[in-house]
């Protein structure tokens, strides 16, 4: 009997050694998880990332520009205008259907309008906000000033005050007002070439990570069209993501 009982003991010993040893190995296991699915991916901070930005559309150029973002799988920000041509209101939908992001531009782009006065702005700029909100349901306060905040004529002495009070009510309204790290130039005028597009945003994106590139949509602009699949390319092969414009973007502010 008492041999029994030691052999019972011994088997009950053993059974408890190696189930510790089987729960330690199990907890070792358990540690070495987190670790080994941990993802090596940088953070957002330490990635390359382009927002292509598009000013003044739509165009006649829009769709053009929406089907090669497509073929590049390339996501967009598009600050637009009033546009009442009637092609145009089944161009600011593609732009939606397809997955770009609409901001605010202006209703008229008439600096004479515009910036006649901080009342003047906002009556423009609520213009646009009530059409985009009415017809499409956007509503947005993402908004890139014509000629961006520090245009001509934040430097003369009778429009200066009006910049001024305009971008003040715009924090106070609770608006983003974003302008750019590269001008491409393609804005400038029609005979911009486009290499010279093309040249201006590779100019541009020296040493740097991130990069918000001003863009046109406007009817005249063909060789904007033409520059933009090489301009694509070309951010591809730097390493660049593509990202569109939101509340969360980093603010690209010349004041």
């Amino acid at each position: 009997m008492k041999d029994l009982l030691k052999i019972f003991l011994s088997m009950v010993s053993s059974f408890i050694i190696i189930l510790s040893m089987t729960n330690v190995q199990a907890v070792k296991v358990h540690a070495m998880v987190p670790e080994e699915m941990t993802p090596l991916v940088k953070s957002k901070e330490d990635q390359k990332f382009a927002y292509l930005t598009f000013d003044d559309g739509p165009s006649l150029n829009t769709m053009d520009i929406l089907d090669i973002l497509d073929r590049y799988h390339v996501k967009a920000t598009f600050f637009v205008k009033g546009n009442e041509e009637p092609y145009a209101k089944e161009y600011y939908q593609e732009m939606i259907s397809r997955g770009h992001v609409i901001a605010l531009h202006s209703y008229t782009h008439d600096y004479s309008i515009v910036y006649r006065s901080t009342e003047s702005f906002f009556q423009d700029l609520n213009r646009l906000e009530t059409m985009l909100q009415k017809e499409f349901g956007i509503k947005t306060r993402i908004v890139r000033l014509p000629g961006g905040s520090n245009n001509h004529l934040r430097h003369q002495a009778a429009t200066k005050p009006i910049i001024n009070g305009i971008l003040q009510q715009l924090s106070e309204k609770g608006y983003i007002y974003f302008d750019w790290t590269i001008d491409s130039t393609d804005g400038i005028s029609p005979s911009i070439s486009e290499q010279q597009i093309i040249n201006s945003v590779q100019k541009g994106t020296k040493d740097q990570k991130h990069v918000n590139i001003l863009l046109h949509d406007i009817n005249s602009m063909k060789n904007t069209v033409k520059a933009l699949p090489d301009i694509i390319e070309y951010l591809k092969k730097e390493g660049y993501n593509f990202d569109t414009i939101d509340e969360t973007t980093p603010k690209i502010q010349f004041n």
